[in-house]
């Protein structure tokens, strides 16, 4: 139990430190993690169109500028969901 304890407090801790938009994405990558766990579904996490399509836009390009393939992006975050 100690260990959860210690980890309620760290979140607690980091939280106080984040700007409010940073703390939202912490949220809602803690609602996915959540999701995830009971068998993951887009459906079941708030704003997951907005997260996937920010993900998408600073993923876009690769480090040369160029810009990424869209089907090689979901073919990445769907082995990344797994």
């Amino acid at each position: 139990m100690q260990q959860t304890s210690d980890c309620q407090t760290e979140i607690k801790n980091i939280a106080k430190m984040l700007p409010p938009e940073k703390l939202k994405e912490v949220l809602n990558y803690m609602e996915f993690l959540y999701q995830k766990e009971k068998g993951f579904d887009y459906i079941g996490v708030e704003n997951s169109a907005e997260y996937v399509r920010k993900l998408r836009e600073k993923q876009s390009f690769t480090q040369g500028g160029q810009q990424k393939d869209g089907r090689g992006f979901l073919k990445e975050l769907i082995e990344w969901q797994e």
